[in-house]
């Protein structure tokens, strides 16, 4: 399997769970496919400053949940042929070219809150995305795989057409290259019971209820040098178009070990939350400062209600972290088990809480 067929490949596992932006789950190169990293969901997120005191998660929840039809759709409109492109398409080697100027911000927003319309609302494009010139300043030319993106503002019938490329593209390869096992993995934990142990620790690190929030469950199973894990992530239905449009909302990341069913991994992820880098003097002055450690501590025993003794806690990866505008402390277990708490600097916002077991703390 060709780099770009794998990561479009995983771009749908990915898409499909809900997991995609923000989570950091899987190895970095995943995004580098321009498919991916252009026209993907993962568009880039422009930082805004958080409403201040916002230590209360905004989650953004709605009802009716809202039902897409896209796959359906989809299957029922293509073409043999249609179909065949694609395929070839995926077989060419390496990441699409592109030529053209490239969407600013503006256009990303746009086509955020269109990919929702997309989704959820059958907004569709008058017709697909042409695969040769002279049908459209926007156009692949599939035989030299090349992307050629007009040099005035996108229409939203270019992005429409861009949008519905990119699902076609991503149902084609989960039906060629997703299938089932020869003979099923065991599983020790029924979704229902993951989804429950995910949103009990979302519900006690940050006092939030997932439960009216989209929430996708998955088991990931081990390759490309990934373990295998439980991933449960819950975000507000059309977030997109929360994104497009500035609005804050939080999302929640949790992984869980599938033979134990312990939560290793519970993440708040905020879309306009901005980061603040530590200077130098901030850092000199938090290696005095032991309320940090203090708060970690107090997250561990109260909020995750670990009765183990501590025996040390300190904090962590400062050289890294001073640059991300957080603060990470780890926190030992008298077993050897640790746990790894990183906050949001300088409000002290708790921002994940991580778990290793005595056999596998390093």
């Amino acid at each position: 399997m060709n780099k770009k067929k794998w990561s479009v490949t995983m771009a749908v596992v990915l898409c499909s769970s809900g997991m995609f932006a923000f989570s950091g789950l899987l190895v970095p190169s995943l995004a580098n496919s321009a498919v991916i990293a252009k026209y993907s969901t993962a568009t880039p997120v422009s930082a805004k400053a958080s409403p201040a005191g916002s230590a209360v998660p905004v989650l953004k929840v709605e009802a009716p949940v809202p039902v897409s039809t896209v796959n359906d759709d989809l299957i029922k409109q293509m073409t043999e042929e249609q179909i065949q492109q694609i395929y070839y398409y995926l077989e060419l080697p390496g990441d699409p070219h592109i030529s053209g100027r490239a969407m600013s911000d503006a256009e990303i927003n746009r086509r955020r809150v269109l990919e929702d319309k997309y989704v959820y609302d059958g907004v569709r494009p008058q017709k697909p995305l042409p695969l040769e010139a002279g049908q459209g300043e926007l156009y692949l030319d599939i035989k030299t795989n090349t992307y050629h993106q007009p040099e005035r503002t996108w229409t939203d019938e270019e992005l429409l057409q861009m949008i519905d490329w990119s699902y076609r593209v991503n149902l084609v390869a989960s039906k060629r290259n997703i299938t089932a096992p020869a003979v099923a993995v065991p599983q020790k934990f029924s979704k229902a019971e993951v989804q429950a142990r995910a949103a009990e620790s979302v519900r006690k690190l940050f006092d939030a209820d997932v439960s009216k929030l989209k929430t996708n469950v998955m088991l990931v199973e081990p390759g490309y040098g990934i373990p295998s894990f439980w991933s449960v992530h819950s975000e507000p239905y059309k977030s997109l178009t929360l994104l497009g449009q500035g609005q804050e909302y939080w999302q929640y990341s949790v992984q869980i070990d599938p033979d134990t069913g312990v939560v290793v991994d519970t993440t708040a992820f905020n879309s306009v939350m901005k980061r603040t880098p530590i200077d130098a003097a901030a850092a000199a002055a938090m290696k005095k400062d032991d309320s940090w450690v203090k708060e970690a501590t107090r997250i561990v025993k109260d909020k995750q209600g670990e009765k183990r003794k501590i025996v040390k806690a300190y904090l962590t990866g400062t050289e890294v972290n001073n640059k991300r505008g957080m603060v990470a402390v780890d926190v030992l277990l008298e077993d050897g088990s640790k746990y790894n708490a990183e906050f949001r600097y300088p409000g002290k916002q708790l921002r994940c809480l991580i778990y290793e077991p005595a056999g596998k703390a390093k």
